[in-house]
């Protein structure tokens, strides 16, 4: 019997079928917050061995090898640069998510990346600091909410992922530490409630969406069910004005890359949209062509103070927030009147079916999808 490795050492199997030994090393821990349970992060040194022997030396060369000489003495910063760019290539969702949590880590900016600790994270999780530069907060000194906080330790997740790979360092600490209790309590003292549209406020918005910039937009949002986020992502690439659908959405499996039909009393204002977007050679849907920082997308920031603005001076509920046009399309579909398929519902809103027979063995097309979204008649 071959002799047990110690921790830390890797370990190897043998694939009977192929009969070729794997070598395998633990590059971190992550935590399921709903289990409470962790489970090991993974790296496959190679799956080819034909001997015991041959896996073993491969784990021995990748332990003697930690550091990648060449990046040894690189920076949090320096890193950051090269990261940064890469990851949101794939995840342009988290463009200004990242950017705006990295603004505050400047405790470790300067910092060797293989010597920064858990304690450095930590710190400059709880005491970073930004000189805000826009609304009533401007030029004052600001700390991190609850949400930034957790989008500073995620990016610091995947920068440690990053650096794995690059054999920078050979332990993920980012996933070796938890945020306090705190910080998720005062997350829920501070959430905004969530409330849809009334009609009231919808007919005063469909009188007014050719006189106020971005009523429209909010509009379509309603109609449709997207997140915040992912409105704001989506491509011109992606909206199929013929066959009246656009492919979309982030977050989670059963939002990425969804079908969500366009509901006919919005269409005009999706083929508006995309028509400008054509014409300023803009990849996103939505874009504001009035100013400069607006000819390739919205950011959220920018999303959120248009829709603040169109909310003052339409004199709606002050306490609506993008995330409401959401929970209006959710609360339309599901009311008495409509009574949307709950299975489609959710296909449209990107929830997970939990289902088995629904989820795995029914097949709904675009225009099932279709005839459910025709139900919200107003």
């Amino acid at each position: 019997m071959a002799k047990k490795r110690s921790n830390g050492e890797g370990s190897i199997t043998y694939d009977k079928r192929r009969k070729r030994y794997r070598a395998k090393v633990t590059v971190g821990w992550e935590m399921n917050e709903e289990t409470g349970r962790t489970k090991q992060i993974t790296k496959s040194i190679g799956s080819n061995f034909k001997t015991r022997g041959e896996a073993a030396r491969a784990l021995a060369e990748y332990q003697n090898e930690s550091y990648n000489l060449e990046n040894k003495d690189i920076t949090f910063e320096e890193l950051f640069e090269i990261w940064y760019p890469e990851y949101i290539q794939k995840h342009p969702s988290y463009k200004y998510v990242y950017k705006s949590a990295y603004a505050y880590m400047t405790l470790l900016y300067k910092k060797k990346f293989r010597n920064i600790t858990i304690l450095d994270m930590k710190k400059c999780i709880e005491e970073g600091t930004i000189i805000c530069k826009l609304g009533s907060n401007k030029g004052n000194i600001i700390t991190p909410s609850p949400q930034v906080k957790q989008n500073m330790k995620g990016m610091l997740n995947k920068i440690y992922d990053y650096a794995l790979e690059g054999r920078i360092v050979n332990i993920n600490y980012a996933r070796n530490f938890y945020l306090d209790k705190e910080v998720f309590d005062n997350q829920e003292k501070n959430k905004v409630p969530r409330i849809p549209f009334s009609q009231q406020e919808l007919d005063i918005m469909w009188k007014a969406k050719n006189f106020v910039p971005f009523v429209d937009m909010i509009l379509y949002h309603c109609y449709s069910g997207w997140r915040p986020k992912e409105i704001i992502t989506l491509k011109i690439e992606d909206v199929h004005l013929e066959e009246e659908y656009i492919v979309g959405g982030i977050k989670t499996k059963a939002g990425r890359q969804r079908t969500v039909p366009i509901h006919p009393l919005v269409k005009p204002i999706v083929e508006k949209y995309y028509n400008e977007a054509i014409s300023i050679g803009s990849a996103y849907l939505f874009n504001d062509i009035t100013k400069k920082k607006g000819l390739n997308g919205l950011s959220k920031d920018q999303y959120y103070s248009r829709f603040i603005k169109v909310v003052k001076q339409l004199k709606l509920n002050p306490e609506l927030t993008p995330h409401c046009a959401r929970h209006t399309f959710i609360t339309k579909a599901k009311s008495r009147e409509v009574n949307m398929n709950e299975y489609i519902l959710k296909m449209i809103v990107g929830h997970k079916i939990q289902d088995v027979t629904e989820s795995v063995y029914t097949h709904r097309t675009i225009e099932d999808l279709k005839e459910e979204i025709l139900k919200i008649k107003s």
